[in-house]
């Protein structure tokens, strides 16, 4: 009886990684429910508003409770999938310095200022996307990176890796 080829192996060698083949193709993704933002706001008000979000995200919801919690929910939502697209190391960055801008056409982007930005910077990310939606009792949103070719963390790996083998 023969072993069946592994998911994580070819006859070349190793599947590499999306960051190894595209250079830094990141993908973050989240699920907030809605309650436990409003649960949020109408706990510690706009001690916990003013904490995570910028007056422009503020300035977007607006509304009834449950519409505010939505649009907040979706938009912490997109800052959690940011995080996990920088994948940082020891402390993540401020929630603010994370903004989720709407555009008066109706789409949103994020722009990154501060920690948010320089961990961007560090590790190589050229081009941010994210999707929001919410829908009845859940907010999602999906952050998808580029990073420049050479900078991402995937090729230190593989430096290292490499050098490494070598020994």
């Amino acid at each position: 009886m023969t072993d069946a080829p592994s998911v994580l192996s070819s006859t070349t060698g190793p599947i590499r990684t999306v960051d190894e083949n595209f250079c830094g193709l990141r993908v973050g993704t989240d699920l907030v429910p809605v309650e436990h933002v409003a649960a949020s706001v109408a706990r510690f008000g706009h001690r916990y508003v003013g904490r995570i979000y910028t007056e422009h995200e503020v300035a977007c919801c607006q509304g009834s409770p449950s519409v505010v919690a939505a649009g907040l929910a979706a938009r912490f939502a997109a800052k959690e999938a940011m995080v996990k697209v920088l994948r940082p190391v020891g402390h993540q960055p401020d929630w603010r310095s994370i903004e989720v801008r709407r555009d008066p056409a109706g789409w949103c982007s994020l722009a990154l200022s501060g920690e948010a930005a320089r961990m961007a910077d560090e590790q190589g990310i050229r081009e941010v996307a994210v999707s929001l939606t919410h829908e009845g009792a859940m907010a999602a949103a999906v952050v998808v990176a580029l990073c420049a070719e050479g900078d991402t963390h995937a090729d230190a790996d593989a430096d290292a890796d490499a050098g490494h083998e070598e020994r």
